[in-house]
């Protein structure tokens, strides 16, 4: 019992150490670069994607087991995944190395509409598994913003 509250506690101090909740700000998306195609099939064309976004926080962490679902202007258009770890150092730009499936049925029914605009908004939904100190916790993911879509439209004529 002695040994499950000094447990308990040294988790409580690690994440005060960290800052307050209301301190933590979340991560600032920059840019993405190098969309490359991976296999593309009948049903389903697989994409890697790398994420540049920025922590302004005063700690870092390791994120590991990142998965969602894309929409682009509320329409499905497939799912995301990040098998391998990722450490994120305090005040410093990382890159998001994600796995991108794209569904094609639902590219194709809404293709006339990503040839047509140069941006789109662009919705994420999912969950991350962030790690700190051998501590772990699962947090949603969340995203809405209009943005530059030419990147993927090979992904969609291929």
């Amino acid at each position: 019992m002695k040994t499950i509250i000094s447990t308990f506690l040294l988790a409580i101090v690690l994440f005060s150490s960290c800052g307050t909740v209301k301190d933590v700000q979340e991560p600032e998306y920059r840019s993405i670069r190098d969309v490359r195609l991976i296999k593309a099939d009948l049903l389903q064309t697989t994409a890697g994607v790398d994420l540049v976004y920025y922590n302004p926080n005063d700690f870092g962490v390791q994120l590991s087991n990142a998965k969602g679902d894309v929409y682009i202007d509320n329409a499905y258009f497939g799912r995301f995944d990040l098998d391998n770890k990722v450490q994120v150092k305090k005040h410093s730009e990382f890159v998001l190395p994600i796995v991108f499936k794209l569904d094609n049925i639902g590219a194709i029914k809404n293709q006339k509409d990503i040839y047509k605009k140069k941006e789109a908004l662009v919705r994420i939904e999912g969950m991350v598994r962030v790690k700190k100190s051998g501590f772990s916790k699962e947090i949603p993911i969340k995203f809405e913003g209009t943005q530059n879509i030419e990147r993927f439209r090979t992904l969609v004529s291929r």
